[in-house]
């Protein structure tokens, strides 16, 4: 069953001029945010692989602590599993941003940062009764860190050599998702997903003990291109009362990204602005980056356009991912759970306007491969999330998501995370090219 809209009336092939320059309007304005706007603000935890991976999902999910793997409504679209986009009956166009607040703090400083970036630019289409696809743009993943170390040279510590590791960059992904229902709600789903982006990792040493104003600089840059494959799974069983119990899983189908590297040499002054000599040691050649291999599962229990609980599990395979640290240790296995659920006092309400809101809670309790001090103890990422949905014409909403977590244990990690994240997003769902009859 999917939800009606509260207004119904003949339509053919008719959507609002407004409403189509508005979708123009936020589509040119996302993409200059997207070219120009800073990243997310990550630390030093984003040197792994292609860097701080993204959490995925819609600012629906963030609301839940993650959760999607199982559950989607049919008005806003499920980013987790393509196979629930079979739901959609509805064209549904989603935009977002985001930003956080982050304390820092390892065994010798404190810092505080701050930074902002676009979430994520979905369109969805029912194509026909049984299929729908979806296209989008949002990031995949971010670099960006500064690290110093030291090391002395004699005894009495008067000579050091100074080493800097320093980070920047990130990939972006198109993303082209369908949904199949294949039998009374059976789903199935194939995402395809085109990475493309640039990271760059310098590694550089200044030795003190000869006066240098200068410093010898590794550089290597890596720019990705390639496709990534994804498939879904999902299975409702209706129970009684409007209640449902649902299914799901999704899996990556890849495990390797095509990328070119570029290595060079360089003798640089003290800012690292200016060079004085380089050297290229390793033309563009083919590099195959390794990712990390997930497989998410989720059940929920709903009631139709009213409550809904659910829990998702995630296990990620990060041991053929590069730590880019020089460790020759393995990364491990991580995993996450998502707990959360969503209410809608009175979807069909008329006289009061905060009933028909959705209103969603979660939590997400995550083991991580980051382990910044090397002693084989990875940082553990927990947050409770907050959020609500106001709606607006017919079946679109505004919505807020509010997530507070920490990262990582001072005393076990050497380093730790306190963040806030704010998620606002818009969701505009309408119905194209189709017939819709007076009851």
């Amino acid at each position: 069953m999917i939800i009606r809209p509260l207004i119904t009336q003949n339509l053919t092939f008719k959507t609002s001029r407004g409403f189509l320059i508005a979708l123009s309007l936020i589509f040119n304005a996302l993409l200059s945010f997207s070219s120009s706007a800073q990243t997310i603000l990550n630390s030093p935890l984003s040197y792994i692989g292609m860097g701080e991976l993204d959490e995925g999902g819609s600012p629906t999910s963030a609301m839940m602590g993650g959760l999607g793997v199982s559950n989607s409504n049919g008005i806003y679209t499920n980013m987790l599993n393509p196979a629930l986009l079979a739901r959609n009956r509805y064209t549904v166009f989603e935009v977002g941003v985001k930003t956080e607040l982050k304390d820092l703090q390892d065994t010798r400083q404190r810092q505080q940062v701050f930074g902002g970036n676009y979430h994520s630019l979905n369109l969805t289409l029912p194509i026909s009764s049984r299929w729908t696809a979806s296209i989008g743009f949002r990031p995949h993943s971010s670099v960006e860190y500064s690290t110093r170390s030291f090391r002395r040279l004699n005894l009495l510590g008067v000579d050091s050599l100074i080493y800097s590791y320093d980070g920047k960059g990130g990939v972006t992904k198109l993303t082209f998702n369908n949904g199949f229902r294949i039998g009374k709600e059976i789903y199935v789903g194939l995402g395809i997903d085109y990475l493309f982006g640039t990271v760059n990792r310098n590694v550089s040493t200044q030795n003190l003990s000869d006066g240098q104003y200068y410093k010898i600089q590794l550089e290597n840059r890596i720019d990705y291109s390639d496709f990534l494959f994804r498939g879904g799974l999902a299975y409702r069983k209706s129970l009684k009362n409007d209640m449902y119990l649902n299914f799901g899983a999704s899996f990556d189908l890849s495990s390797s990204l095509n990328s070119k590297q570029l290595k060079r040499f360089a003798i640089m002054d003290l800012s690292g602005i200016n060079m004085i000599n380089a050297d290229t040691l390793e033309k563009s050649t083919k590099y195959i980056q390794n990712l990390p291999v997930s497989q998410h599962f989720g059940i929920s229990l709903e009631k139709l356009a009213n409550w809904m609980v659910g829990i998702d599990y995630a296990r990620t395979d990060w041991t053929q991912v590069d730590n880019n640290l020089g460790r020759s240790t393995q990364l491990p296995v991580s995993s996450r759970w998502s707990i959360g659920g969503e209410y809608t006092p009175d979807f069909e309400s008329v006289s009061n306007y905060f009933k028909r809101a959705t209103y969603r809670a979660g939590f997400s309790y995550s083991t991580t491969p980051y382990d910044y001090l090397g002693n084989g103890k990875y940082a553990v990422d927990k947050y409770v999330s907050l959020g609500l949905a106001l709606p607006l014409r017919n079946l679109s909403y505004l919505n807020i998501a509010y997530q507070i977590g920490k990262r990582g244990v001072l005393a076990d990690n050497g380093l730790e995370e306190q963040y806030q994240r704010i998620t606002i997003g818009l969701t505009f769902s309408d119905l194209w090219f189709q017939k819709v009859k007076l009851n």
